[in-house]
């Protein structure tokens, strides 16, 4: 394995085929609509940073997700300059037993 991130590979009209390096991002939900999502990730308790994505008919959704959900984004950049989520993973929370 190279380290990098998977290259995707798209159609355009033309026949052409484009190709977009993909990336990730990490956190918690903070916002939860049903064509958007934003995601918030702490850096080490010093840095925080916000992150709005995409929900597009086939993006790919493993899990239940719900706002305060950890999860993992794979997204794209479009044209315009939005992240276009391809893949969200909800982490699963493991329950604390006394």
């Amino acid at each position: 394995m190279t380290g990098r991130p998977p290259v995707w590979a798209q159609e355009n009209p033309g026949g052409q085929t484009i190709q977009e390096q993909s990336d990730t991002f990490s956190g918690t939900v903070i916002e939860l609509k049903s064509d958007r999502l934003s995601v918030r990730r702490a850096i080490a308790r010093t840095s925080v940073e916000n992150k709005a994505f995409l929900i597009q008919p086939d993006t790919r959704v493993e899990g239940k997700l719900r706002l305060k959900a950890r999860v993992t984004v794979r997204f794209v950049t479009n044209e315009a300059g939005e992240a276009v989520a391809m893949l969200i993973v909800v982490r699963q929370t493991t329950s604390k037993k006394p």
